[in-house]
């Protein structure tokens, strides 16, 4: 089984909770609290305020290159099989 950093961790645990919602810029950008997702009604805006926007979207990169998370046919993330 792979070791998740707690932020990677964190990644997994909204996209299992909206698979499908979100694009990798997407997800980053309401992780960190950009304004365009401050309306968005997520729990878990802001929740990596603090890192950069393409810190977190490379977390996301990894843990698609790894087989933990995967991209549907509209390039947004969802749970891997």
């Amino acid at each position: 089984m792979i070791q998740l950093t707690p932020i990677q961790q964190t990644i997994l645990d909204v996209v299992n909770s909206y698979p499908g919602q979100f694009s990798r810029s997407g997800l980053a950008k309401m992780l960190v609290g950009a304004k365009s997702w401050q309306e968005g009604g997520y729990p878990e805006y802001g929740r990596l305020a603090g890192h950069g926007r393409k810190s977190i979207t490379y977390d996301i990169d990894v843990l698609v290159q790894q087989g933990v998370l995967g991209l549907d046919g509209w390039q947004k993330l969802i749970p891997a099989a």
